[in-house]
């Protein structure tokens, strides 16, 4: 039963209200359970839902009042606890779930919301250090030592002094410049203070608009819960702090105001996509989906539907959306069900708008290109606070920010080594570990990896295989589920139909801007019988929230047949299992378990069948095909994992077994020609046995005393 009162409370009224709230609510128990682990708990938090639904008018009070409610909130919290308690401190009051109309965006915090309680939604950029605070000083009189207690505004940067030495306090009444006040630090009152900088998220931004910022300044038990890249709402009272004007004297500050958010209370949203609201319309919609045998058909196809062909390519990223399941083993070990997927293609082939269009559809989605990436914009930059007295801390990057959502990295072949060795660690383990200006933390990037490159020399040459033209370390390209090389190859049928489909886009874009001028039309349209780019992203979401495939039967048993199977590519009955190049390694085998549960979840699937591994294994297969083919039919996935393959690392062997031997000959050093010579008898041809020889000087194994003599190291 709602509790009635007058619209007008005063503090006493309030906390009157305040406690007939505990006890209605049961929540008098919780401030008992409080008390007794204190200091360990010190805050009572408070769902406002509860505080509507029991007392309307109280809870109008702290939306228009919110300090003041607060206060009395604590003060009854305070008459609430038995007298022999032992509490050190005050137990704070935190309300949270503010209703929906306080949740501002921090672009559009205006002047009316200064002195109003609000919620702020957005992305931790950067988390200061924690420090004290002082929130009551002690000054001692020069003239009469007395001492005077002076409150501090927790939002100003400056100590606040008393004007003079307060008669109400014992004191002399003499004015500051004659006390010569003196601040006692040990005697003052300080808490815990710690400041964020939050950012808007990407995805709740229209037309590209720049993310703003917003500082939040957090005390006592709020501190340290926060990490860069946390999503997080945080409920608190917008304030106006002066800006100091440095140079013009003291206590100068400019008529221009910051804003700061004195935070009340944390939510945080650490479940992925909840973030995207749901309507039951839209769940029913989806669910319409489910069993339908041509919906994934129909998800690609309404991927970037404009951009035409790259029908693997597609399939691939339309799993990628979708993701595995993540599991964390008996031992603890995590295994990741991100998809990291690398194109690598001829330029002018729309891969750049492919990934602008992916990162538009995925819920959380990044987009960054490599050309203007460094380590520390995709990590996490260690910067000095001003604020904080120039002390160092972290400011998210790019894949902490995409944390739970999608990563699209364009031009990844455009970063240099240095910065590209950043990705290897979240690519593989999900995380960032930072040990940069004697700060040492570990961050959450648990997103997939969309990247897209061009060939070593700008385009595919058709007298090479592909795998040797990627202009991308082996053990960058050895942290991606599938790569994808796109070749621009000439066919006059092929050519065609594309130019006929660019040109068709080109005459509706006319007719369509044609048709603007006269009449109002909406701005984006879907292609009939597609998906639009809102529903698929609302589709991704819920798949991801509610399926959590499972593998059948048949589906474990395709995947270790396919498997089985390719680890015998290579071995033939004269020759010894192993001694051959290795088709496939138990990553691809991992990746074939992610695709394959992404696969149901698109389906919306509980269960991964056949047909989802199935699917798992010819993109998998078209991988490997593409990339591993050692051109005499067989496959070697060394040739694009470590840039050699089995026959040339057994090559090298044999040439350096020959030197060791001829060197124990001749401690000088081989004779050039006596080696080709030697080499020629155990059937190694020269050209090799030369090549060979070059390798190992660029790798440092191998030296000249005299330019005709070679000498191992």
């Amino acid at each position: 039963m709602a509790i009635v009162a007058p619209t007008t409370l005063s503090s006493g009224e309030q906390t009157a209200r305040w406690m007939a709230f505990f006890e209605e609510t049961d929540l008098r128990k919780r401030i008992l359970d409080i008390a007794e682990n204190y200091p360990n708990e010190r805050a009572l938090v408070v769902s406002f839902n509860d505080l509507e639904r029991v007392d309307r008018v109280l809870a109008d009070n702290f939306l228009e009042r919110p300090e003041a409610a607060i206060a009395c909130g604590e003060a009854a919290i305070k008459e609430s606890l038995p007298a022999n308690a032992s509490i050190s401190g005050t137990i704070r009051l935190r309300v949270s779930e503010l209703p929906v109309d306080h949740r501002i965006p921090i672009h559009l915090l205006r002047k009316e919301h200064l002195g109003k309680v609000i919620a702020v939604e957005g992305i931790v950029r950067r988390a200061a250090a924690t420090q004290p605070q002082v929130v009551e000083a002690v000054f001692e009189c020069g003239a009469c030592r007395q001492k005077i207690r002076w409150p501090q505004e927790r939002t100003l940067p400056t100590l606040r002094t008393p004007g003079e030495c307060d008669p109400a306090q014992n004191g002399c009444g003499k004015p500051a410049a004659r006390a010569r006040f003196t601040f006692l630090e040990a005697e003052s009152t300080t808490v815990d203070f710690q400041r964020l900088d939050i950012q808007e998220e990407p995805e709740r931004l229209k037309g590209g608009t720049h993310p703003e910022s917003l500082v939040v300044h957090l005390a006592e038990d709020l501190v340290e819960q926060i990490t860069p890249g946390t999503r997080l709402t945080v409920n608190g009272v917008l304030r106006a702090v002066p800006r100091p004007a440095s140079g013009r004297g003291p206590g100068a500050t400019y008529s221009v105001l910051d804003v700061v958010l004195v935070a009340n209370s944390l939510e945080k949203r650490s479940q992925e996509y909840m973030e995207i609201e749901l309507t039951e319309e839209d769940k029913r919609e989806i669910e319409h989906w489910r069993g339908d045998p041509k919906v994934f058909d129909k998800i690609v196809d309404s991927l970037a539907p404009s951009i035409k062909g790259m029908r693997w390519e597609k399939e691939a990223i339309a799993l990628q959306l979708f993701g595995g399941v993540e599991k964390v083993l008996p031992d603890g070990i995590r295994v990741r069900g991100d998809i990291h997927v690398l194109i690598i293609g001829d330029p002018g082939l729309a891969k750049s708008q492919l990934l602008v269009y992916v990162s538009k559809t995925a819920p959380r989605g990044v987009y960054t290109s490599g050309k203007g990436t460094t380590s520390a914009g995709l990590t996490a930059a260690a910067v000095k606070d001003e604020a904080s007295g120039g002390r160092w801390t972290l400011e998210a990057g790019a894949m902490v920010l995409a944390n739970k959502g999608f990563l699209c990295l364009d031009e990844a072949d455009k970063m240099s080594p240095e910065d590209r060795s950043s990705l290897h660690e979240g690519l593989e383990q999900g995380q960032i570990s930072i040990a940069k200006a004697g700060i040492t933390a570990t961050l959450s990037a648990r997103c997939p990896v969309l990247a897209a490159a061009n060939p070593k020399f700008g385009r595919f040459t058709m007298d090479e295989q592909p795998q040797k033209q990627f202009d991308l370390p082996p053990t960058l390209l050895s942290r991606f589920d599938v790569i994808l090389p796109i070749r621009d190859r000439p066919d006059p049928e092929t050519d065609r139909t594309l130019a006929r489909a660019i040109l068709q886009q080109h005459r509706e874009a006319e007719a369509r801007e044609a048709e603007r001028l006269h009449t109002e039309i909406s701005e984006l349209s879907t292609p009939e019988g597609l998906f639009s780019q809102e529903f698929l992203k609302k589709y991704i979401a819920y798949a991801k929230q509610n399926i959590r495939p499972v593998m059948d039967s048949e589906a474990y048993t395709k995947i270790e047949a396919y498997y089985s199977d390719m680890r015998k590519v290579n071995t033939s009955e004269e020759e010894d299992r192993g001694k051959g190049g290795i088709a496939i390694t138990p990553r691809q085998l991992e990746a074939l378990v992610r695709l394959t549960e992404a696969s149901a979840r698109a389906r919306l699937s509980p269960t991964a069948t056949l047909v989802d591994a199935e699917r798992a294994v010819r993109i998998v297969e078209y991988f490997l095909r593409e990339v591993t083919s050692t051109g005499g039919g067989g496959r070697d996935i060394d040739l694009l994992f470590t840039g050699i393959t089995a026959s040339h690392r057994d090559l090298i062997g044999k040439v350096r077994h020959l030197l060791q031997r001829l060197q124990a000959q001749s401690p000088q050093g081989v004779a050039e020609t006596t080696l080709l010579s030697e080499a020629k008898q155990e059937g190694l041809s020269e050209e090799a046995v030369t090549r060979i020889v070059g390798e190992l000087e660029r790798g440092n194994e191998l030296y000249r005393p005299r330019q005709d003599l070679l000498r191992l190291i």
